[in-house]
């Protein structure tokens, strides 16, 4: 799961879906870099997206509502039209939301907010 901590004070937690083992979730410190309401999602350039062609906002797009991007490289935290890979390991790395949630979490956060993985 994620936790959402104010300095020291612990402030919501949230179920999430993380990357396959073969495209895993990467551990360590890192922040948020870019940030996105109803963004295009663009295919990754990898076997798992082969073919796949980019989504403009709007139902069916498999980043949801928001989109906040992180250093660590085609890394994000976001929404999914796939509720059902929450508590999984389903993603090509990235950091899956319910909607309303990652829209939350949008609100909590900014450019330059460190995200810890472990």
């Amino acid at each position: 799961g994620e936790l959402v901590y104010d300095g020291v004070r612990f402030v919501r937690s949230f179920g999430v879906a993380t990357g396959q083992s073969r495209y895993p979730t990467p551990s360590g410190v890192w922040q948020i870099v870019d940030m996105q309401r109803n963004p295009w999602w663009r295919p990754p350039d990898s076997e798992w997206a082969k073919g796949l062609k980019p989504v403009p906002p709007g139902p069916g797009n498999p980043l949801g509502t928001r989109w906040m991007g992180l250093n660590a490289p085609g890394v994000g935290i976001h929404g999914t039209d796939a509720p059902t890979s929450i508590g999984y390991s389903a993603s090509h790395g990235c950091i899956r939301m319910q909607v309303p949630e990652a829209e939350w979490l949008f609100e909590h956060v900014r450019v330059g907010t460190t995200v810890v993985i472990l």
